[in-house]
């Protein structure tokens, strides 16, 4: 498989939609503009302020078995009240919070971890189909947080309605190792 030459920068605070086919190379464009994948030629630079969160790294936080609200002080080191707060934010009360974590849906994981990427202070979010497992009503919040989010944002999805919901600076199409601005 080869991507590219690809060709771009993306700014601070830009909200950057990445669509196309399943295996055109959305998720490999990501891996190379993270740095996890090597160029074969030129280079790719990232900001020495720049904060990573990522959906799929935060969900492995809550996989284990202690309760989730353990897990969410472990992993940022907020008191019991900030971590209770930050929860219930994104919908998990009382009735989640004392739950094993290994236990939430996938939705409720996924919401725990948007929870997690807010309360760590991240200010590039980068979101790999995030609404996979999500109900509607979290499919809705997600809606509501991305264009409140003050930082660059990376979001590939193949979800038509994200893709309407969301004010994108712009949207990238990757297909056949190539990649265009959309229109």
């Amino acid at each position: 498989f080869r991507l590219g030459p690809v060709t771009m920068e993306i700014g601070w605070g830009e909200t950057v939609g990445i669509v196309g086919p399943n295996g055109a190379g959305k998720t490999t464009l990501l891996g190379a503009l993270l740095g996890r994948i090597a160029l074969t030629d030129g280079t790719q630079w990232l900001g020495p302020g720049v904060v990573i969160g990522e959906i799929d790294q935060a969900r492995r936080t809550f996989a284990g078995n202690d309760a989730l609200v353990d897990a969410f002080i472990a992993a940022t080191g907020v008191t019991l009240s900030e971590a209770r707060s930050g929860l219930a934010k994104f919908g998990l009360g009382a009735v989640h919070v004392q739950k094993p974590a290994a236990l939430l849906s996938p939705g409720e994981r996924t919401r725990a971890a948007l929870a997690l990427l807010q309360t760590r202070g991240v200010n590039t979010l980068v979101l790999d189909e995030p609404t996979n497992h999500l109900d509607l009503p979290a499919i809705e919040q997600l809606e509501l947080a991305l264009p409140q989010f003050p930082g660059t944002v990376l979001l590939v999805t193949h979800d038509r309605r994200l893709l309407d919901a969301i004010p994108f600076d712009r949207v990238l199409r990757v297909d056949g190792g190539q990649v265009t601005e959309a229109d």
